[in-house]
């Protein structure tokens, strides 16, 4: 029988706390002259986006300005915020499928991406400007970014299984995992019944969907609400193969000397962007300067280093800024330097029909499916 782990925890409550990297030169190049005495950048953001002695780093160096981030743990505490009025940021951080929600929303304008020159950083194989476009006109850039692969005991499978089919495999009955998302997990299953569109399907689709996921349903016997409950489900044996919320699980099974791995299925792998906006009152070139900086090498490397993210750099960006070869093989940095990877990644997009999809993974939760 499927169970859920009951435990619970914040989005990015994983993130490996690191040493920051040191940037005495992280602000020098400059857009714009000293800005207006008093004036304040206010950020709807995330834990480790922006740690307090980087934000009195950044203050120091532009005189008079001031950063004020606001912390949300939720996409829903972002749209709460916002539709309260309580907060009125200049700069939102939110995932790209959120893109076309926020500007039908008004809270968000096209982004001008003229005054962020930094924006080279970025590494070729990160081909985000669709996902962060809506409707052709460009919303924001990338923070970050990531990939939900499939994950597997190395020891128990001698091949690295390169299609999604092998959670289906009966081989692997009552040993599969999943986690507790149904925006993520659809996806997925689209990808394996060979939808068009992951993110827009069709009726006879949304059929193949559901029948996908009523057969899985007796391959999984935990479904996990957490990255720590998935590092202790796959650590005792329970699970040996599985949807991977975040390669930041196998990381920490091989930090306890388990051979686990992932690989990129061929029918292509669900990957996020984590999306930077401005908003109406955040089109202001002390905002697009800040913004500039976080974008820099610097920024970037004490960023991915602190949070145990894969930034924006490419491999030699970040060796250049100074990240370890250690570090880079826990990311999915050295993954990008494959000609094959742009193809592969299979962005979050706003889909079709929200409510229905979290039906049918409550029906699949439930066993009513």
């Amino acid at each position: 029988m499927t169970k859920i782990v009951s435990q619970s925890i914040k989005r990015r409550s994983f993130l490996k706390a690191g040493s920051a990297f040191a940037a005495s030169t992280l602000f020098a190049p400059s857009i714009i002259g000293r800005a207006a005495a008093a004036e304040t950048i206010t950020l709807l953001t995330w834990e480790t986006y922006q740690e307090p002695e980087w934000v009195k780093e950044w203050e120091a160096a532009n005189e008079g300005v001031k950063l004020k981030p606001v912390i949300i743990s939720s996409l829903d505490e972002v749209f709460a915020q916002l539709q309260s009025g309580a907060i009125k940021p200049d700069v939102i951080y939110s995932e790209a499928s959120t893109a076309g929600r926020l500007k039908k929303a008004g809270q968000i304008e096209a982004f001008d991406i003229a005054k962020v020159p930094h924006i080279a950083n970025v590494l070729p194989a990160l081909n985000w400007k669709d996902p962060l476009s809506v409707d052709g006109v460009l919303m924001g850039i990338p923070l970050h970014w990531g990939t939900q692969p499939l994950m597997y005991n190395a020891d128990t499978l001698k091949e690295p299984p390169m299609t999604w089919a092998a959670l289906w495999d009966k081989s692997y009955q009552g040993k599969v995992s999943t986690f507790d998302d149904a925006t993520v997990n659809i996806p997925m299953v689209a990808l394996y019944v060979g939808a068009k569109d992951p993110f827009n399907l069709t009726e006879e689709e949304f059929t193949r969907v559901t029948d996908a996921l009523r057969e899985l349903r007796s391959q999984v016997r935990v479904i996990t609400r957490g990255f720590d409950d998935a590092t202790n489900l796959y650590a005792s044996g329970e699970a040996v193969i599985g949807y991977c919320h975040l390669v930041s699980v196998v990381n920490s099974l091989k930090k306890k000397k388990l051979n686990f791995a992932y690989t990129l299925p061929k029918e292509g792998t669900p990957s996020w962007i984590e999306g930077t906006y401005v908003t109406p009152q955040g089109q202001r070139d002390i905002v697009y300067k800040f913004l500039n900086d976080t974008m820099s090498l610097e920024w970037q490397a004490r960023f991915m280093e602190f949070s145990g993210s894969n930034g924006i750099l490419t491999s030699e960006g970040a060796r250049k800024a100074g990240l370890s070869e250690e570090f880079l093989q826990t990311t999915n940095i050295l993954d990008a330097d494959s000609p094959a990877l742009k193809e592969n990644l299979v962005f979050f997009k706003e889909p079709e029909d929200v409510e229905r999809r979290i039906q049918i993974w409550n029906d699949f939760l439930a066993g009513t499916l």
